[in-house]
């Protein structure tokens, strides 16, 4: 690696969120206070510390300044459990009222305190008399490290699996594409985080007890790239609410997912067409074509909507009522419900219809009456049709 891609490993993540923590907070200072707000806040800030005392240079002045070898190492870590604390504030008053959450947050900081006094505790036991920023290294067999380590990671690991189950659940929930995805990839970044410190424990208990784990590079390969990529995309994630809006993020973002609904589209549209051609203004183009040139991507996909609901709606017409109900029996037994089930009941029908009229089937004079299932706009309308398009494909039911 480069002089400069190494100093951009080792200072950019700190740099990163300084600037990043500034800017939320000049953003956001005129908005009225927030107890989830200001839990992102002080997660910021404790990242911001961490990566700071974990940096060579304050990691070396801090020794020097105290007297104390390897302190930053403990401040470093005392900084992190700040942020699991933020974090388990943040899921407290995202899943219970703030009375609750109010509880739970201060239980939560006892717990946190007495992790910091153990941690403290093991940290003046173990014999560290050389400050070095690669500390794991050197003293990863020195006894009372890995009993450090040990209470570190039942300090962080619990808040950062709830953080994962939960964060990722939000995140289907949340408004706007900047906040989705911005919670999202600060959920990816703590699995790389957990992973890296369940790692570490692994790399202890080899060094301690001369037990089988990876070798020398493989470890020091996950050492070197693992906490930045998490740092960053944790902050990334917890800002992207800030930043995003003013790259036109929310703009990108939502082509993006036009052109992930287009194509997901296709598989049905084209079933439909081949049975019903009329209802196409044009006939489709190669999928290559499609992917490579997106062009008029709103006005195409609204028309793909479109065309597959006329499709739907003529061919119809092939099926009775008792195929109908046959087909809403069958896809009822698959244990689905809700708009699962409502989008494999649409699937299981317009794949019967279409089977009819490829079989020679002639059309009824009105059609069969099921219920017409989908969303009360457009948006939600390609949501649950590219939930029919999946459907469609994964069954055996093709046309």
């Amino acid at each position: 690696m480069s002089v400069w891609g190494e100093w951009l490993r080792l200072y950019g993540p700190a740099v990163l969120t300084w600037v990043l923590l500034a800017w939320r907070i000049i953003s956001t200072r005129r908005l009225p206070r927030d107890p989830m707000r200001t839990a992102v806040l002080l997660a910021l800030s404790g990242l911001a510390l961490s990566q700071t005392a974990n940096a060579p240079v304050a990691y070396a002045a801090i020794g020097r300044f105290t007297g104390v070898p390897n302190l930053a190492r403990l401040l470093c870590h005392v900084s992190m459990l700040l942020v699991i604390w933020s974090l388990q504030m943040l899921l407290s008053y995202m899943n219970h009222p703030p009375e609750v959450a109010r509880a739970r947050s201060l239980r939560h900081a006892w717990w946190t305190v007495a992790g910091v006094a153990a941690m403290t505790v093991f940290f003046v036991l173990a014999h560290t008399p050389v400050d070095d920023v690669r500390f794991a290294e050197r003293y990863a067999a020195t006894p009372w490290v890995l009993e450090y380590w040990l209470v570190y990671l039942a300090e962080l690991a619990p808040v950062c699996v709830g953080w994962i189950r939960l964060g990722w659940r939000y995140a289907n929930l949340a408004a706007g594409p900047t906040l989705r995805w911005g919670v999202r990839i600060a959920v990816v970044g703590t699995v790389d985080a957990l992973a890296y410190h369940v790692h570490k424990m692994f790399f202890f208990l080899q060094h301690r007890f001369r037990a089988p784990y990876l070798d020398h590079a493989v470890s020091a390969y996950v050492d070197k790239f693992l906490p930045p990529l998490a740092h960053v995309l944790i902050v990334a994630g917890f800002t992207m609410p800030v930043w995003g809006p003013r790259v036109r993020l929310p703009q990108m973002l939502g082509w993006l997912q036009q052109y992930r609904s287009y194509h997901g589209l296709r598989p049905l549209w084209v079933a439909l067409y081949r049975a019903v051609p009329h209802i196409a203004l044009a006939p489709p183009a190669s999928r290559l074509v499609e992917m490579l040139w997106p062009r008029n991507l709103s006005l195409r996909l609204y028309r793909r909507v479109i065309e597959i609901r006329d499709g739907r709606l003529t061919l119809l017409r092939y099926l009775d009522a008792q195929t109908v109900a046959a087909t809403c029996g069958e896809a009822a037994a698959s244990g689905l419900t809700g708009p699962k089930l409502d989008a494999l009941v649409e699937a299981a029908t317009l794949s019967a219809a279409l089977r009819a009229k490829a079989g020679g089937a002639r059309p009824s004079g009105s059609p069969a009456p099921p219920a017409v299932h989908g969303g009360g706009d457009l948006d939600s309308d390609i949501v649950f049709l590219r939930d029919v398009a999946r459907a469609y494909r994964r069954r055996k039911w093709t046309y």
